[in-house]
């Protein structure tokens, strides 16, 4: 079929979606697990090993309970205590509709741990995978929605949070090639009631950059191992500003649950930061904003080939900064959060951002959320990044950590900055 007849066919099809507004409430919700089952602070990973040895700290960490989705590479015996394991036949049996979306041997898979986390109760979700952990064995983050914090006072459209951190020459896998040459960003406005539901720690060891980086900075073989300014007090990211995120280390509150969903449709190396990209565009529309936390965790990283993984990441770099120009001027009408979210799936899809099956999957994430009893927010009005200010505009550098560059083998080096 030829791209002009596709593009028909999809054109079509996002019209037939449109012109059906969905009533929400008359989705028919699922049965409430038995009270023994539930619980309120979730830890959801995707994995085909047998238990590493960072998810069994995962798994004993007091208050928290894991669930690890498998996949048809996972060991079929999988089991670990504190951690339910959902094999891919008890995956079909949760009877979730995105069900028979999601491909096998993919990432986003870990979308039916998500869903299940929140059917069992999960007030809060950390996102981790198999090879991450917290440095003190506890996650530590804020944990509730309201706080005082440093916002950005930036007229950016996109910031590099590393460089708060202390590598300011490291950007994070999904950052836009064009800005990494852009002035850095060190003035904040200390807020009161600051509302961050998705909360980010930076990583320690072998952090999630793009392959440009490995390719270029640091030498065959060795592995990275850098540190973050640990002093660096959080900050965060004002509407109309973003910043990528990815699928480690992240802390997701209630009125972001929602925002979890992996697309389908792009790239393994592009599906978590596109999600981050369209969470924090929608985030707005709650009255929340994504924040960054010094490092509280530690990477090893599981072996990869950096030349598949820049072959991987290619929508990154072509698109990422036309992506984040689209989601700032990105508006809905739409009187309900959800619709808005689907508003937005669409449109993704008309810019040429992924493709109609994430509109399908979208769709049927919004209608399971509603089946599992997750409770829609509100729409908030017009995004402020600050609402009470407590003293006056500050300009923040935080200590310059040692990094990695090429011919310096494993021993990191400081520039003068």
């Amino acid at each position: 079929m030829d791209s002009a007849r596709t593009r028909e066919l999809t054109n079509f099809a996002l019209r037939q979606i449109e012109a059906k507004e969905i009533n929400w409430s008359k989705i028919l919700r699922k049965q409430t697990p038995p009270k023994d089952e539930m619980h309120d602070k979730w830890i959801v990973l995707t994995t085909i090993n047998a238990p590493t040895t960072d998810v069994k700290k995962l798994a004993g960490i007091d208050g928290w309970k894991v669930v690890v989705v498998g996949d048809t590479k996972t060991p079929a015996d999988w089991s670990h205590p504190n951690c339910v394991f959902l094999s891919v036949e008890k995956q079909k049996s949760l009877g979730y509709r995105i069900h028979e979306l999601l491909p096998y041997k993919s990432y986003a898979r870990k979308n039916i741990g998500y869903l299940y986390a929140i059917q069992h109760g999960a007030k809060i979700i950390y996102e981790t995978d198999d090879d991450n952990s917290p440095t003190s064995g506890q996650i530590t983050f804020f944990q509730s929605e309201l706080g005082d914090f440093n916002v950005y006072k930036t007229e950016s459209i996109v910031v590099n949070p590393y460089e708060h951190f202390g590598q300011s020459t490291i950007w994070p896998r999904g950052y836009p090639l064009e800005h990494i040459a852009d002035p850095p960003s060190h003035k904040f406005v200390k807020c009161q009631g600051v509302d961050t539901s998705i909360q980010q720690g930076v990583v320690n060891g072998d952090p999630d950059v793009d392959a440009v980086f490995r390719l270029t900075r640091k030498d065959k073989g060795v592995d990275l191992k850098v540190e973050f300014d640990a002093d660096a007090p959080p900050v965060v990211l004002p509407p109309y500003t973003m910043a990528p995120f990815n699928s480690q280390n992240t802390l997701f509150l209630n009125k972001a649950l929602w925002g979890m969903l992996i697309p389908i449709t792009v790239a393994f190396r592009v599906c978590d930061i596109w999600r981050g990209y369209w969470a924090q565009r929608l985030l707005w529309d709650v009255g929340s904003q994504l924040s960054f936390f010094p490092p509280n965790a530690v990477q090893f990283r599981n072996a990869h080939n950096y030349l598949e993984d820049f072959i991987d990441e290619k929508m990154l770099y072509h698109d990422a900064g036309r992506f984040v120009e689209f989601l700032v001027k990105w508006k809905s009408d739409k009187k309900d959060f959800f619709s808005r979210v689907l508003d937005l799936s669409i449109a993704m899809v008309r810019e040429g951002f992924w493709e109609m099956k994430d509109v399908m999957l979208t769709k049927a994430w919004l209608e399971d959320l509603v089946s599992v009893g997750y409770q829609m927010p509100a729409v908030s009005p017009a995004p402020k990044s600050c609402k009470k200010t407590i003293g006056e505009e500050t300009e923040l550098r935080t200590k310059e950590k040692p990094s990695s560059y090429l011919r310096a083998g494993s021993r990191l080096q400081n520039l003068e900055l």
